[in-house]
């Protein structure tokens, strides 16, 4: 047994772990999914929100300029000629002067450019009294007002967040272009481990370190490919560390320089041990590196190290 020839900066191991770190495939998931997923690539709206000319109140359609000079003292008449309804837009022609009820989100009737809001008309026998004008396109929301066509509305590398999604789904999408998850292998040695739940010996430990570092692959969004507790048997730890289909490899215990710390030396043999010791407190027995393209990290096995 020998102790660590130097331990590297903590700058260092991270630094090295940025230059090592590839980019993931995309996938496509449903927009209902996407969720806490990494967006591959930048999404660009197919069409414009909204797409059509619409009611931003309920209330009376008309031409905003035939309210001009309307006052409390001074109100103008407009027929009331039909209606309009979230996606039952009025049919027909409307003459000058005429008006159409409407509500919140209908498509706004040809020729007019203006919502006189409910509470500024008083209805009456087909008719509308208006005490207030209106500029022409005011509670309209026009078209492309909340996003243009073609505008980039996520930028790849995004985190989404659920009403990511949402914005998604307005613009007609049903699935999203997401970087795959990095499939991760959690590896836990040590004779002495045993699983939550199940007896243990005077001299065993229960197992914490395997729900830590669970919950945290979850967290930062990686999936465990698999889950395994080795023992401290070299063959069975160097077979796990070099199994195919992992993209990263977390091995708990067996990290240091004990007669029982294998996973060093394996990882030096399999592929390349580029970090083993790290000048911090607690964790510094703590190493990396890689077998091929999978990137290998060693973490001590006492809980609070880990």
């Amino acid at each position: 047994m020998h102790g660590f020839a130097q331990r590297r900066e903590v700058g260092e191991a991270l630094a090295w772990v940025d230059a090592q770190a590839q980019a993931l495939p995309a996938e496509p998931v449903a927009v209902d999914d996407s969720a806490d997923r990494v967006l591959a690539a930048d999404l660009l709206a197919p069409i414009a929100v909204p797409a059509f000319q619409r009611s931003a109140m309920d209330g009376f359609a008309l031409r905003g300029a035939d309210t001009s000079g309307a006052g409390e003292y001074n109100p103008l008449e407009f027929p009331v000629l039909g209606q309009a309804m979230p996606g039952r837009p009025f049919a027909g022609e409307l003459p000058a002067g005429a008006a159409v009820r409407i509500m919140t989100g209908a498509p706004l009737p040809e020729g007019l450019d203006a919502v006189i809001p409910a509470e500024y008309a008083t209805e009456q026998q087909g008719r509308i009294a208006v005490t207030r004008p209106v500029t022409p396109w005011q509670h309209v929301g026009r078209v492309g007002e909340d996003i243009q066509a073609g505008a980039c509305v996520l930028a790849a590398g995004r985190r989404l967040r659920p009403q990511d999604g949402g914005l998604a789904a307005s613009l007609g999408l049903a699935q999203l272009d997401v970087v795959r998850r990095p499939r991760v292998r959690l590896l836990v040695t040590g004779n002495e481990v045993v699983a939550p739940g199940t007896p243990k010996g005077p001299w065993d430990i229960y197992d914490a370190n395997s729900v830590t570092l669970r919950g945290l692959v979850r967290r930062d969004g990686g999936e465990i490919e698999s889950h395994q507790r080795l023992g401290d048997d070299p063959a069975v730890i160097a077979a796990a560390l070099s199994a195919p289909g992992a993209d990263v490899v977390l091995v708990s215990g067996g990290s240091s320089v004990g007669s029982e710390d294998h996973a060093p030396q394996l990882l030096a043999r399999l592929g390349e041990l580029a970090i083993h010791g790290i000048a911090m407190r607690p964790s510094s027995p703590a190493g990396m590196g890689r077998i091929g393209d999978t990137l290998v990290f060693l973490l001590p096995g006492n809980p609070v190290s880990c």
